[in-house]
């Protein structure tokens, strides 16, 4: 999709782009598929930086569109730091795992 249109219209079907772009970047992340969120990601910046650059977010006809993109944001932010959790408590395991074994093997 090309970043520099000019009219509401092109806006409304940009922002429109973005916000399927982020639900399929958070179904993406939800199903551990990180190259292909991080793809959709790079897809959607450019779009996200015109929006941003044009204030097309700030008119109030946007006012909904605006809402339901900062909720996706805020969900996407949601899930990787939910995932980082669940990384972080499977580390964990895996360490007292290991710890466990060692003393196993100490013996």
């Amino acid at each position: 999709m090309d970043v520099n249109t000019q009219s509401s219209t092109d806006y409304a079907a940009m922002a429109d782009f973005l916000e399927n772009l982020l639900m399929r970047q958070a179904d993406r992340l939800r199903s551990y598929d990180l190259d292909g969120a991080s793809a959709i990601a790079e897809q959607s910046a450019p779009i996200a930086e015109e929006l941003t650059r044009q204030k097309v977010l700030n008119r109030p006809e946007f006012a909904e569109r605006k809402r339901r993109l900062e909720q996706m944001y805020k969900d996407i932010c949601l899930i990787i730091s939910d995932q980082r959790q669940e990384v972080s408590d499977k580390l964990t395991q895996i360490r007292q795992g290991l710890h466990a074994l060692g003393g196993y093997k100490g013996k």
